[in-house]
């Protein structure tokens, strides 16, 4: 094996099968946590309840996308199938889709519970936000599972021969010059970019509403703590950068803008494996709870180690 196939082993299998698994740990924990703290106060935040339908949303597109690798590489012959990769296609999508919507409700909950409305429909819907967030969770399931079933319909799921070694980038509805129908776009529009529009306008206004609160103690000289609140907006707003990047980087692989064996084309391809990762760490690291339970994990693990 040449150096330019060990580099391509390494970029194609190894660094997404280590993101994968990776990613796969960290929303363990997440689930961990919560459900530890969950059967100790026989209580949950309505945070935490999206928190944890996320990690579960994360765990199962980590455990998705390493079945892809495995089989693009164990059994690639199984890549060529039409049927068999629309089936994974519509896996795929219910996977992005949820995960993009469930972080969609956490922009929305941190949204409505930071910012004061007087009166109207949000301030209504801050009184009522510890109940309607379950349903909120099953909307989006339930909006996941219709761009999932959609894109198993013949005019949306349009397969063509595709020469790629990646069977996340060979899961790509093509049609015409264009490299992708038109049907997908609409589908995949309602999955994708509509929760991220929803992002933008609720992560910009509590990041502005945070800030002129923050300076209004500073001159005021209030002393109340607002580190909950900046946690809440760390994570939105990393989130919502994450999540721009990955769209940009799925929508990419999906019109084949690279081509293997180019820099850009295995740059995109690992970014979409190492995606899950990142936001567990955004996560863990965005909430006091699970920041401080993995401190107190590693302090543990130091103090044995000595």
């Amino acid at each position: 094996m040449d150096l330019s196939s060990k580099v391509t082993l390494v970029y194609s299998f190894f660094a997404p099968i280590l993101a994968v698994t990776a990613g796969a740990f960290t929303n363990a924990y997440i689930t961990f946590v919560i459900l530890l703290d969950y059967f100790k106060t026989k209580m949950m935040s309505s945070s935490n309840k999206i928190l944890l339908a996320l990690s579960l949303s994360n765990g199962y597109f980590s455990f998705l996308l390493f079945v892809c690798s495995i089989i693009s590489f164990v059994w690639p012959h199984i890549a060529t199938n039409n049927y068999i990769k629309g089936c994974i296609l519509a896996l795929l999508i219910f996977g992005i889709s949820s995960t993009a919507w469930i972080t969609t409700c956490l922009c929305v909950f941190y949204f409505v519970k930071i910012i004061n409305f007087s009166s109207g429909l949000f301030a209504w819907f801050k009184l009522k936000i510890d109940i309607i967030v379950p349903w909120l969770i099953l909307v989006s399931e339930v909006v996941s599972l219709g761009c999932s079933f959609l894109t198993l319909l013949p005019s949306v799921n349009i397969q063509e021969p595709s020469s790629n070694s990646s069977m996340f980038y060979s899961l790509n509805s093509t049609s015409g010059a264009t490299g992708i129908s038109a049907d997908f776009i609409k589908v995949t529009f309602i999955a994708v970019c509509v929760p991220l529009l929803i992002m933008i306008v609720t992560t910009f206004p509590t990041i502005r509403t945070l800030y002129l609160h923050s300076r209004r103690m500073k001159n005021t000289g209030t002393s109340s703590s607002l580190a909950p609140h900046q946690s809440a907006v760390f994570m939105m707003a990393w989130l919502l950068f994450l999540y721009t990047v990955f769209f940009v980087v799925l929508f990419t692989g999906f019109i084949q803008s690279f081509t293997p064996p180019s820099f850009a084309y295995w740059m995109t391809y690992n970014l979409i494996y190492v995606a899950t990762l990142v936001q567990s760490v955004v996560q863990i690291l965005g909430n006091p709870k699970l920041k401080e339970a993995i401190t107190i994990c590693c302090c543990f693990v130091c103090h044995k180690s000595w």
